[in-house]
């Protein structure tokens, strides 16, 4: 990889803080397109959180997460890469490996892992394919489907993907023509996301004016990690928005009971021991997932009685709400219920109780 310039103060690479904005009410938007925004999340929970929905609800999820996740991030790219390059890409008359070469070294930037692009043919038939290697992958299915979307600005239409584990750690992704549901097409739909001013104000490096508390990462360029030194988790940069709707739109496949599944999921992660960073008094909590972008924490109350958590501006939601379960149950040694109510302002109430008794998902979920 490249040399990259850091901060000398709190080492986060420049392009990684000039290309985002930390608002104050818990958002991080695109410095180039603030109607974007993403957050900053331990990446290593995706798989497991995928793979805990499928026993939950008896199917696999894998495949739509990858459609779903490719419908999406094509969405994002359109809004991004304008139609005209997009033909010419597709046209080749306009060189495509600069393109490609800024691509990757972004993802590396955004903790997304390793990338090596094996090449691709493109006639428009049936033989068309397209190749790339990851290290590390940040998501197996959610790296398939980034894919996917990247491969149609190169080649148009809609594509599958495939991958095998080629040596430890290391995946080639092959890309192929496909199509997707009608169900698909019209659940992913990606909204501009408006900023309304909040009362939270992150402590700021005095050289790059990121986050103070990015002095706690360290950023593995050559194989594309982020690291939190404190609870040795990795992140990434992603975009709830995607997250979240991709989630809805699992719902509008595969029927109303994925949000309970996607809450104990999450809660599952939680109590099997995996740290969240996301921890401390209602300050830190708060400054936690500001950093995140995950909202603006207004309000937590907690006791062996009961826990409730006000959230404005809340993104990941259904993680939200199973972090705080799950947590919850750690602390005081409880099995427990919990409700939660997300506003059209999307400002989240979270109430968790201990339950009565012991309960399995199935009767939770009646």
């Amino acid at each position: 990889m490249q040399d990259v310039t850091v901060c000398k103060e709190c080492g986060v690479p420049e392009t990684f803080y000039q290309a985002h904005l930390w608002l104050n009410n818990g958002d991080i938007v695109q410095s180039v397109n603030q109607r974007v925004r993403l957050g900053f999340i331990e990446c290593e929970m995706l798989d497991p959180l995928f793979n805990n929905v499928g026993d939950i609800i008896g199917m696999p999820i894998e495949q739509s997460v990858i459609s779903i996740s490719s419908r999406g991030t094509k969405v994002y790219l359109d809004q991004i890469v304008p139609e005209n390059v997009q033909k010419m890409l597709r046209e080749h008359t306009l060189d495509p490996q600069p393109f490609v070469d800024s691509t990757m070294m972004f993802c590396q930037l955004l903790g997304l892992g390793k990338y090596e692009f094996m090449g691709m043919r493109h006639e428009k038939d049936a033989d068309d394919y397209a190749k790339m290697r990851i290290l590390k992958p940040f998501s197996l299915p959610e790296a398939a489907g980034y894919y996917s979307a990247a491969v149609s600005v190169f080649a148009e239409g809609e594509h599958s993907i495939t991958y095998e584990e080629i040596a430890p750690e290391l995946y080639e992704f092959t890309s192929r023509q496909a199509e997707y549901s009608e169900v698909l097409k019209e659940a992913m739909v990606l909204r501009d996301y408006h900023h309304k001013d909040g009362d939270i104000e992150l402590e700021r490096c005095q050289t790059c004016d990121s986050p103070k508390a990015f002095a706690e990462y360290q950023w593995h360029l050559d194989e594309g990690l982020i690291v939190n030194e404190n609870t040795g988790r990795r992140m990434a940069i992603l975009g709830p928005e995607l997250l979240d709707r991709l989630f809805e739109a699992l719902e509008a496949e595969l029927g109303e009971t994925i949000p309970d599944a996607i809450v104990e999921a999450q809660r599952r992660i939680i109590k099997s021991g995996i740290s969240t960073g996301v921890v401390g008094g209602e300050e830190e909590l708060r400054t936690q997932l500001a950093l995140r972008g995950m909202g603006n924490l207004q309000e937590m109350k907690m006791s062996p009685r009961r826990l409730l958590m006000r959230i404005n501006n809340a993104s990941g939601y259904y993680m939200i709400v199973g972090m705080v379960q799950g947590l919850f149950e750690l602390t005081f040694d409880k099995e427990s219920t919990v409700k939660w109510e997300l506003s059209k302002e999307g400002d989240l109430q979270v109430e968790v109780i201990p339950s009565s008794k012991k309960y399995s998902y199935a009767e939770k979920g009646n």
